[in-house]
């Protein structure tokens, strides 16, 4: 890799989590130059403008609960067991700040729904993404008899993805996983009670 792209590479990963922990507003790009331990002109040879570094951070960041996502459904073995796996991801995010700042896609929607549409556009891609998966694994747990044929795989994405999100948001608030692991614990009873073939 040439020393070009590994400083690229340096800047987005550091501003991803300045750009996660403080907002597109509170991060100033002389923040972001302290932080990256690199002067201003080198900023600017990679990036235009600091749009450009938090569409990269923003991107980098999504990219980084993806692999947390991907992992952890690689070791679950029905559907059921990814919806938890999908939970404990979050309430892994809070508890041991494995991506610093949060999710990204709420704190992004939250900060840009009228003040960025260029970010809020990032973070509507993200979500879609996110919710094609989520509503293909619930597909796919009715498929294989696992849940109830008559639930709705979108509907039941979008109460799961509220949960979650919304436990995310109070514990960010409260600096308190209680209210994931309330969520997540919601979560849990929801599957058992209103999506498993018993």
């Amino acid at each position: 890799m040439r020393k070009g792209q590994i400083t690229k590479e340096h800047i987005i990963r550091e501003s991803a989590g300045l750009f996660n922990t403080k907002g597109y507003t509170g991060a100033s790009l002389s923040e972001i130059i302290d932080r990256c331990g690199i002067r201003k002109g080198g900023i600017y040879n990679h990036f235009e403008n600091k749009d450009e570094i938090a569409f990269a951070a923003f991107d980098y960041s999504f990219s980084q609960i993806l692999v947390l996502l991907s992992k952890a459904l690689g070791n679950a073995s029905n559907s059921k067991e990814k919806l938890l796996a999908i939970c404990e991801v979050y309430i892994d995010i809070i508890e041991s700040d494995t991506l610093e700042g949060g999710c990204p896609i709420l704190n992004t929607a939250i900060e840009s729904d009228d003040g960025h549409p260029l970010l809020k556009e990032r973070a509507q891609q993200a979500m879609t993404i996110f919710i094609e998966k989520l509503t293909m694994l619930i597909a796919e747990g009715i498929k294989n008899k696992e849940f109830k044929k008559d639930i709705d795989p979108e509907e039941v994405c979008s109460y799961i993805i509220a949960v979650v999100e919304g436990g995310v948001m109070l514990s960010k608030l409260f600096d308190d996983s209680k209210y994931i692991r309330h969520c997540a614990s919601n979560v849990v009873q929801y599957i058992d009670n209103m999506m498993l073939i018993k």
